[in-house]
C-alpha cells in the first residue's frame, strides 16, 4: 500500500478539524463502506498461463509480470479468497469562497485470512485477519473558481499519448489556473512503486506545464514535459524532455482539423543524448447527417522516447495511417468502421480492420465489434501472424433498481505473441435503496497463452455498498 504523504496527513487533520470552527452547513462529510467477498480459481491448466490470460488487453487488461511490465495492477487479479471491508470518505466544504474536497480510500477490517495465487495476485495478497487500517489513496482538491489544486494520488493520469498515458500510480501535485487568456496546467509527479523499470529506489519524477489558448474556431496548446530516472534502455538516471505545440481548428461547421508536433530529447546515465520528433495530423468531415469521415497520419522517429506511454507498443520509429467512418443509421443504431496501417521499422506493415455496432433496443443497450489484425508482431518471418478479436456485450435495465450485464470476448491468434482465449463476464447490479447497492460479477476465462500453455480460471465477486 502507498504511504500517505506528510502534505495529505496535514490536510486530513485540517479537514477533520474544520467543523470545530466553521459553520456546519459549510462542511459535509460523506462516505461509503463496501463489504467484499471474492473467490477465484487458477488451478485448472497451467497456472502461469491463467495469469497471462487474465492480463490480456482484451480480457481484464492488467499488467502482466511474466511479460516484465511490473506489478501495477496486481490488486485487480481475482483473489483465490478474500473477505474484507473498504471504507472511503469525503470531506467537502466551502470556506471564504474556497471549495475543498478531501477524498480518502482506506482498506480495513479483513474478516478472514486471504489467499491468492503465488501469494501475490488479488487484493491484499496473503494479509491475515489482524490487518490494521492502512491508507490506500487520498486526494485533496482545492478550488476558488479561478484556480484548482490537486494533491495526492492522481490515478489514471493522462498528460499526453507520448508522456504519462493513463498511469494509475501517479502521486504529486497538479495546479490549473488562468493566466491572461491562457489556461495553464502544471504538475510535479512521482512513483512510489518504481514502475518505470529503473533500479532507483526513489522511483521516477515527472514535471510538466501546458498552456492553452482558446479562440473562436479552435485552440492552441504549448507543452513542456520533463522526466528523470525514466529507465531508458535500463540505464538508471535517464532523462527525457518534450517540447510540443498542438492546434485544433474548425474550418467550418462540417470540417475540422487537428495536429501536433513534438520535439523529444533523451539522455542516458552516461550523458549520451538523442533527439527525435513526432508529428500527427487528423481531420474529421461530416459528409451527411448520416456519415462522418475521419482520418489521421502520425510519424515518430526511431529515437523518440515515451516514458509511461504505450506509443505503438513502446517502440517508436513508425508511420501510422488511419481512416474511418461513423454511420448514424438511426437514433438507435450506430456503425463504426476503421482501417489502420502501421509501417514500422521492419520490412512489412501491420494492418488493423475494425467494425463496431452500438444499439439501443428498449431496456437493452447492446454492443458488438470485430477486430482483425495482420502482422501483429511486425515480423514478416513469423508465419500466420494474425489476430482476430470478437466482442459482444449487453446491458439490460430490468427495472429501476436492477441491471443485468453480460460480455463475451473471443480472441484467436495464430502466433506466439498473443493469447487464444474465450472470456465471459456476467453481472447483476441491484440498488436496494438510495444509499445501498449490491453488485455481483462472475468471470470465466479459458484458452492458451502465447507459449501454448493451457489455462483456465474463474472468479465471483460480490460487493455490498452502503453510503452515508
Amino acid at each position: 500500500m502507498k504511504k500517505i504523504s506528510l502534505l495529505l496527513t496535514c490536510a486530513l487533520v485540517m479537514a477533520l478539524a474544520v467543523p470545530a470552527f466553521a459553520a456546519e452547513d459549510n462542511v459535509k462529510v460523506t462516505g461509503e463502506v463496501k463489504t467484499v467477498f471474492e473467490v477465484g480459481n487458477y488451478s485448472s491448466g497451467e497456472e502461469t498461463a491463467t495469469v497471462n490470460l487474465w492480463a490480456d488487453d482484451d480480457a481484464l487488461d492488467l499488467d502482466n509480470p511474466f511479460d516484465g511490465d511490473g506489478d501495477g495492477d496486481m490488486d485487480d487479479y481475482p483473489a483465490e479468497k478474500a473477505f474484507y471491508q473498504e471504507i472511503d470518505f469525503n470531506v467537502a466544504g466551502n470556506l471564504d469562497n474556497i471549495n475543498f474536497n478531501l477524498a480518502v480510500d482506506t482498506l480495513t477490517n479483513v474478516f478472514s485470512s486471504t489467499s491468492s495465487y503465488e501469494s501475490s495476485y488479488g487484493k491484499f495478497g496473503v494479509f491475515e485477519d489482524d490487518q490494521d487500517i492502512v491508507m490506500d489513496t487520498a486526494l485533496l482538491t482545492i478550488s476558488n473558481g479561478f484556480s484548482t489544486l490537486k494533491a495526492g494520488d492522481l490515478e489514471d493520469y493522462n498528460a499526453s499519448k507520448y508522456f504519462i498515458y493513463d498511469d494509475e500510480d501517479m502521486e504529486g501535485v497538479e495546479v490549473t489556473t488562468t493566466v491572461s487568456d491562457y489556461v495553464v496546467k502544471a504538475f510535479v509527479l512521482g512513483e512510489d512503486d518504481n514502475d518505470a523499470g529503473t533500479s532507483d529506489e526513489d522511483g521516477s519524477d515527472y514535471y510538466g506545464v501546458t498552456a492553452t489558448r482558446n479562440f473562436a474556431n479552435g485552440s492552441f496548446t504549448g507543452k513542456l514535459y520533463h522526466g528523470r530516472d525514466v529507465g531508458i534502455e535500463d540505464a538508471n538516471g535517464s532523462k527525457v524532455t518534450d517540447l510540443a505545440a498542438a492546434l485544433t481548428y474548425d474550418v467550418n461547421e462540417l470540417f475540422n482539423v487537428n495536429g501536433e508536433v513534438v520535439f523529444n530529447r533523451s539522455e542516458d546515465a552516461n550523458d549520451d543524448s538523442e533527439s527525435d520528433s513526432l508529428f500527427n495530423l487528423g481531420a474529421k468531415y461530416k459528409a451527411t447527417d448520416v456519415v462522418t469521415v475521419r482520418g489521421m497520419f502520425e510519424t515518430v522517429g526511431e529515437d523518440f522516447v515515451a516514458p509511461l506511454a504505450d506509443l505503438e507498443e513502446e517502440d517508436a520509429n513508425y508511420d501510422l495511417f488511419n481512416i474511418g467512418a461513423d454511420f448514424a443509421v438511426n437514433a438507435n443504431n450506430t456503425l463504426k468502421a476503421d482501417y489502420t496501417m502501421v509501417d514500422h521499422d521492419t520490412d512489412d506493415n501491420k494492418n488493423k480492420f475494425e467494425l463496431a455496432w452500438d444499439n439501443v433496443n428498449g431496456a437493452f443497450t447492446n454492443t458488438a465489434s470485430v477486430e482483425f489484425i495482420t502482422n501483429d508482431s511486425y515480423d514478416i518471418d513469423q508465419e500466420d501472424d494474425d489476430v482476430t478479436v470478437l466482442t459482444v456485450g449487453t446491458k439490460y435495465a430490468m427495472s429501476d433498481v436492477t441491471t443485468i450485464t453480460g460480455k463475451l470476448v473471443n480472441q484467436s491468434a495464430d502466433d506466439y505473441y498473443d493469447n487464444n482465449f474465450t472470456y465471459l463476464a456476467a453481472g447483476l447490479n441491484t440498488k436496494l435503496s438510495d444509499n445501498m447497492s449490491w453488485n455481483t460479477e462472475a468471470k470465466y476465462i479459458t484458452g492458451s497463452d502465447k507459449d501454448d500453455n493451457d489455462g483456465e480460471g474463474n472468479s465471483i465477486k460480490t460487493v455490498l455498498a452502503v453510503s452515508f
